[in-house]
């Protein structure tokens, strides 16, 4: 009796798991030098509206710049495979006056700012979209596409920024030239296409070739205003950061005290509501990036970042006291 031949049906169903997905993106960005902390877990609701536990796949570490200063870059990383041929693709975001954010900062708390000019030249080279949907190999189409991994992050990072914030609060290393930057990132395996630009009905129901109506792009940035539960979440969030450390309005204040020179005299210093909307903010946008794109993506967007850190500015100390600390100029 000869042996059965061997099958491939565990290759399939194994990929479909993303743990191998995870396995080689926690390669790309060790390679990088980011530090992997595995799965980040999160409380939110659930269907029923009942707060449940849930986790996003890989929550990364990287301190791009430690000469006197601390600047961290952390992000949150959801892995979705899909199998080969699988296309998701978004619409263009449909205004000329874009909303620009992907990276949130903990800057607000400290008396130090730096720059943002290279970091919005790499959004805008990326470019945001709107409205995904997904294309099988087979042809057929769905309109979850990304939303399922677009939804466990926008759930995450709430939280992951209120711990950034508290982070902030509790330390003053270099004096206060300590900022914590994050971002949520979803990493797939299907092609991302977006639909061009000037396109009308007829020619896409004329059109033969996808690519006639669609370019493939090594990422893009996902931009949609939050829905009101996910809102309300957000909100509730801020409260509970402001509610939980009332020594956050001092801090605030001393801060408006030392931002000063004329590039503040059209600009006010950050308040509660400030930090509020910040959480909120923190839903909106997702960098989604194709796995063979994602180790230079990465990099373009470190080196952005690191460009503007360059860019500076102290305004004052953050120094220790007996009863907590104080701001001096």
């Amino acid at each position: 009796m000869t042996d059965p031949k061997p099958t491939n049906k565990w290759k399939t169903g194994f990929l479909k798991t993303g743990l191998p997905l995870e396995y080689v993106t926690s390669n790309i960005l060790t390679k990088l030098g980011h530090d992997i902390f595995g799965e980040y877990p999160y409380i939110r609701p659930d269907e029923r509206k009942e707060l449940k536990e849930f986790s996003i796949d890989l929550r990364t570490y990287k301190t791009l710049d430690n000469n006197n200063r601390l600047i961290v870059l952390s992000m949150l990383i959801e892995c979705k495979y899909r199998q080969h041929g699988t296309s998701w693709i978004f619409s263009p975001f449909p205004s000329k006056i874009v909303p620009i954010g992907l990276i949130n900062s903990t800057e607000d708390i400290v008396p130090v700012r730096i720059g943002n000019k290279n970091i919005l030249k790499f959004e805008e080279n990326i470019g945001y979209c709107i409205s995904g949907v997904e294309l099988s190999t087979d042809g057929s189409g769905n309109t979850t596409g990304a939303k399922h991994g677009v939804f466990q992050l926008r759930y995450a990072m709430p939280e992951f920024l209120k711990n950034d914030y508290v982070s902030g609060l509790d330390h003053t290393w270099y004096d206060g030239r300590f900022i914590d930057l994050s971002c949520a990132v979803l990493v797939t395996t299907a092609d991302i296409r977006v639909i061009k630009l000037n396109k009308n009905l007829e020619d896409f129901t004329s059109a033969n070739e996808l690519d006639e109506v669609t370019e493939i792009k090594e990422a893009i940035i996902l931009n949609e205003r939050p829905g009101p539960q996910l809102q309300e979440f957000a909100n509730r969030i801020g409260d509970e950061l402001i509610k939980e450390h009332p020594e956050l309005e001092n801090r605030l204040l001393d801060i408006e005290k030392a931002l000063i020179g004329k590039e503040w005299k059209n600009r006010h210093a950050p308040d509660l509501n400030t930090i509020k909307r910040s959480i909120g903010y923190s839903v909106e946008r997702i960098l989604i990036v194709n796995h063979k794109f994602l180790e230079k993506t990465i990099k373009d967007l470190e080196k952005a970042l690191q460009k503007d850190i360059k860019m500076e500015k102290v305004y004052g100390k953050v120094l220790k006291t007996n009863d907590g600390f104080e701001i001096t100029n």
